[in-house]
C-alpha cells in the first residue's frame, strides 16, 4: 500500500497547491493551539469548507494542535477540537498528553495523532500513547531507519517527515527561545536561535578558523530514499513548510508523488526543490548522517542554486558568466567569504549591451545589481520568477476532480430518464421529472445523452465510465438531461459528505493517589554527590536511582513515557496532563517549566478541585535550564571527524557557545552523546515554596550540572531547612 502524500498548508495560495500536485492530505492550524503561531491560518469557517472539499477529493485533513496548554486553555483547546470533530476532520495532531486524555474520554471517535513535539522514538512510548487513545504517532526527527522500522511493527501508523526544515534540538525538548527571546517553541512562537551565529569558546578562548552557524542544520530530503520508507511500511510521508510559498509546496508534492510512482526524479525536479527553498540538503538522522553531512554552518538561509560568477564589476555594472540560465524578475543573491546581498534581476544586457530578458547558461550578460559586489563572487538564484508563473499559471487552470461511473437509463415512453452514479463508496439514483416523449425527429440516443452527462466542468467529480441502458425512439430535452446530472451530483456529493457523531461522554476518570515526600537531586557526576536524605538520581552515576534518557525505555525516573515510577521532562502544563501520566501508571511527575508561578499555583488548583486530590508533581526549584537536547555534536563535528562516538571532548574542556548578543551557553554532552546546551544563569524558584508548600506539594527537585559538591550541599541544605525535613 502506498503511503499517504501530507503537505502543509499556510495559505490560500499553498492550499491550491496542495490540490493541484497531488496530496493525499493536507495538515494546517487555526489561530490558536498550532505551533505555527506565525503562519497564516484559517479560521473554523474556512476549515469546514476546507475539509468538505477535501473529502470530496478523497484526501484527509489534520488540524495542528500542538502546542502545551495551560490551565486556563484547556477547556477552551477541548471545544474547539470538539466543534472540528464535529465538522468530520480526520484526525488532530496533538502535543499536550492532557488535551490527548480528555479527548480520549470525552470524544473517543475523535482520531488523535501524537505530533512529532512529544519526540516518540521508540515502541515502548507508541504503546503508552495508544492508551490515550492515539492511533498515528509522528516519530522524533532523530529516529533512524531501524528505529522506524521497529515503531511500525507496533501497529500503529506512523507518520515520518520527509522533506523541509529539521529543529536540530528534539522537537518539545527546546526550551532556548523561550528562556531567552521570550518565545516559546512550545507555544509555536520560536524565535529560531539555532539560525543565529555563535563563536565556539574552548576554557574560555575563542576558537579560530570555525563556521559561525554551529548549530544550524541542512534542510531534511528524503525524495530520493522513499522506496526504504515505502518497504517498512511508513503510513505517511510528511512535508514540512506552513510558511513556505506555494511553488516549494507544489514542488516538493510533485517530486514525492513521482518517487512513490517509480518516475525518475531530473535534474530539473531536484533544482525547482532547491531553487524554492534549500539550506543544502541531507539525509538527516534517518540514514544516520551526522557531523557535517548534517549540519550547514556556513549560512542558515535560503542557499537557493548557483547560477554564475561575478567577472566584472563598474559601480552598478556587474557582468556575470552564467553556468544556468537566468531570467528578469528572478531573485539573485550575491557571496563572497563572509559577505552576502541579494537583489532582483531587473535589467538584463547581453554582450552586445542590448536589453533582453532572459540569458542562456554559459552566455555572459551583465545586470543592474547594488553596490559594493565583489570580482570572483558567487551567483545564487533564491526566486526563479518562471517557476513561480508556471506554478501560478497551472494553479489558475487546475481543477482536481475524482472519476465516478454512472448508469443512464429509460424504460421507454412516459418512463423517466433515470440516473445511477457511484464513486466506489457510495450510489444514489435520481430520476428526471420530465417523462419521455416520442421523438419526432432526433431521439435521445445515448450518444445525445453522453454529451450532457459528460458536462461536469468546474464540478467535484468526472465520468469515467458511462453505461446505457435507453429505450429507443425516447425524447428528453436538453434541460432535463442537465438538470438530471446536476441533482444525481448533487445527491452523490450529500452521500459522499455524510458522517455520524456519536455523542460526547462525560468525564469521570477517577483514581487515588499513594505519594510520600521526596527531594530529588539530579546530577552529572559522582563527586557531587552527597548526604543520604536525598533521592540522588542520574545517567550513569553510581550508587544514585537511574535516570533515564529520553531514548531509553526504563529507569527509576523517565524523561518519556517508559518502565518507571517517576516521570520527568514531558511539558506537563495542566491538570489533565497530570491525570493523562497517572492514568499512565507513573507515581511522580515533573512540570514544565514554562509554567509561571500563577500558572502552576493555578494547575494545582485545578487538580484538586476536579479530583479532590493534591497532584503528586515535583517542581524544580533550582536548575541551570537546559535549552536543547541534540543527537549531534558540535564539538566533536568542528574538532574531530562528526562521528563523536564516546570521544569525551565535552569533558576534557569548558566549551561555551557565544551569541551575537555576547551571551553564552554551556555545552556537555551526556551518557550517550547526546548534546546539550544549558543556560549559564541560575533560575531559582524558592520563593515559590511558601505558595506551594500551603498547598500540599511535598515533593521537588533540584538539577544541577556543573555546581561544586559544596553549592549541591548549600542548596539542599537550604532546601531541607525551607520545608523542615531533619
Amino acid at each position: 500500500m502506498q503511503p499517504e502524500i501530507l503537505a502543509p498548508v499556510g495559505s490560500r495560495e499553498s492550499l491550491e497547491a496542495a490540490f493541484a500536485a497531488g496530496a493525499n492530505a493536507l495538515y494546517f492550524g487555526l489561530p490558536q493551539f498550532g505551533a505555527r503561531a506565525y503562519a497564516n491560518r484559517f479560521t473554523l469557517e474556512e476549515t469546514k469548507e476546507i475539509i468538505e472539499r477535501a473529502h470530496l477529493m478523497n484526501m484527509k485533513v489534520y488540524i495542528t494542535m500542538n502546542t502545551i496548554l495551560f490551565e486556563d486553555e484547556i477547556e477552551e483547546a477541548y471545544e474547539q477540537a470538539k466543534a472540528l470533530y464535529e465538522m468530520n476532520v480526520d484526525a488532530l495532531i496533538i502535543q499536550d498528553l492532557g488535551l490527548l486524555h480528555l479527548l480520549h474520554h470525552r470524544l473517543p471517535a475523535l482520531e488523535l495523532h501524537a505530533s512529532t513535539q512529544l519526540s516518540v522514538s521508540t515502541p515502548e512510548q507508541i504503546e503508552q500513547l495508544k492508551k490515550l487513545g492515539v492511533s498515528r504517532v509522528v516519530l522524533a526527527r532523530e529516529c533512524t531507519i531501524e528505529q522506524i522500522k521497529a515503531c511500525v511493527q507496533t501497529g500503529i501508523e506512523i507518520e515520518v517527515f520527509i522533506h523541509g526544515a529539521l529543529c536540530i534540538s528534539y522537537s518539545g525538548q527546546c526550551q532556548f527561545s523561550a528562556l531567552e527571546y521570550g518565545r516559546s517553541g512550545n507555544r509555536g512562537q520560536c524565535a529560531q536561535p539555532c539560525r543565529m551565529s555563535y563563536t565556539l569558546l574552548e576554557d574560555g578562548k575563542e576558537k579560530k578558523n570555525v563556521p559561525s552557524f554551529l548549530i544550524s542544520p541542512k534542510d531534511l530530503s528524503l525524495i530520493h530514499d522513499l522506496e526504504a520508507l515505502q518497504k517498512i511500511g511508513v503510513a505517511s510521508l510528511k512535508i514540512e513548510g506552513r510558511m513556505k510559498s506555494p511553488e516549494y509546496m507544489y514542488e516538493a508534492v510533485k517530486a514525492t508523488k513521482k518517487a512513490l510512482e517509480h518516475e525518475t526524479i531530473t535534474k530539473e525536479d531536484d533544482q525547482k526543490l532547491e531553487v524554492t527553498f534549500n539550506r543544502t540538503f541531507t539525509k538527516g538522522h534517518a540514514f544516520h548522517q551526522t557531523g557535517k553531512e548534517l549540519m550547514e554552518m556556513q549560512a542558515s538561509n535560503h542557499h537557493g542554486i548557483k547560477v554564475g560568477t561575478v567577472i566584472a564589476v563598474k559601480g552598478k555594472k556587474i557582468t556575470i558568466r552564467l553556468i544556468e540560465d537566468l531570467h528578469q524578475n528572478d531573485g539573485i543573491r550575491f557571496e563572497k567569504e563572509n559577505w552576502s546581498e541579494g537583489c532582483h534581476v531587473n535589467y538584463i544586457y547581453n554582450k552586445q549591451g542590448k536589453l533582453v530578458n532572459s540569458a542562456l547558461k554559459n552566455q555572459t550578460i551583465t545586470i543592474d545589481g547594488p553596490l559594493h559586489v565583489k570580482v570572483g563572487s558567487h551567483v545564487k538564484k533564491t526566486v526563479d520568477a518562471n517557476l513561480q508563473d508556471e506554478v501560478k499559471s497551472i494553479l489558475k487552470s487546475y481543477h482536481r476532480q475524482i472519476e465516478i461511473v454512472g448508469k443512464v437509463s429509460c424504460q421507454g415512453v412516459g418512463h423517466p430518464l433515470v440516473l445511477e452514479l457511484s464513486d466506489g463508496k457510495h450510489t444514489v439514483r435520481v430520476q428526471s421529472q420530465e417523462m419521455a416523449q416520442l421523438a419526432k425527429s432526433k431521439a435521445s440516443d445515448p450518444q445525445t445523452i453522453e454529451k450532457q452527462m459528460r458536462k461536469t466542468n468546474t464540478s467535484w467529480a468526472r465520468f469515467s465510465h458511462i453505461e446505457y441502458d435507453v429505450a429507443d425512439d425516447v425524447f428528453f430535452s436538453l434541460k432535463a438531461m442537465n438538470a438530471l446530472r446536476k441533482e444525481g451530483l448533487d445527491a452523490l456529493k450529500e452521500a459522499h459528505l455524510c458522517f455520524t457523531i456519536e455523542k460526547e461522554r462525560p468525564y469521570t476518570y477517577s483514581f487515588t493517589i499513594q505519594d510520600a515526600p521526596m527531594i530529588f537531586a539530579q546530577i552529572e557526576e559522582e563527586y557531587q554527590k552527597g548526604k543520604e536524605d536525598v533521592v540522588w538520581i542520574a545517567e550513569h552515576v553510581s550508587g544514585a536511582k537511574k535516570l533515564a534518557r529520553i531514548t531509553e525505555d526504563e529507569g527509576f525516573v523517565v524523561r518519556h513515557l517508559g518502565k518507571g515510577p517517576i516521570i520527568f521532562n514531558m511539558n506537563v502544563s495542566n491538570s489533565y496532563a497530570i491525570a493523562a501520566l497517572i492514568e499512565l501508571g507513573y507515581e511522580k511527575i515533573g512540570v514544565s517549566d514554562e509554567l509561571s508561578k500563577e500558572q502552576l499555583l493555578e494547575m494545582i488548583d485545578g487538580f484538586r478541585a476536579r479530583y479532590h486530590q493534591i497532584p503528586p508533581i515535583v517542581p524544580c526549584l533550582y536548575q541551570k535550564r537546559r535549552l536543547m537536547l541534540m543527537k549531534h555534536c558540535p564539538i566533536n563535528t568542528l574538532l574531530s571527524d562528526g562521528k563523536r562516538i564516546g570521544c569525551r571532548l565535552c569533558h576534557e574542556h569548558n566549551y561555551l557557545l557565544k551569541g551575537k548578543d555576547r551571551r553564552t551557553y554551556s555545552l556537555l554532552g551526556d551518557s550517550a552523546c547526546n548534546m546539550r546546551i544549558f543556560s549559564r544563569e541560575v533560575e531559582d524558584r524558592f520563593d515559590w515554596l511558601p505558595s506551594l508548600r500551603k498547598r500540599g506539594i511535598d515533593s521537588y527537585l533540584c538539577i544541577f550540572v556543573d555546581e561544586s559538591k559544596k553549592t549541591i550541599d548549600s542548596i539542599l541544605r537550604r532546601l531541607s531547612d525551607e520545608i523542615g525535613l531533619e
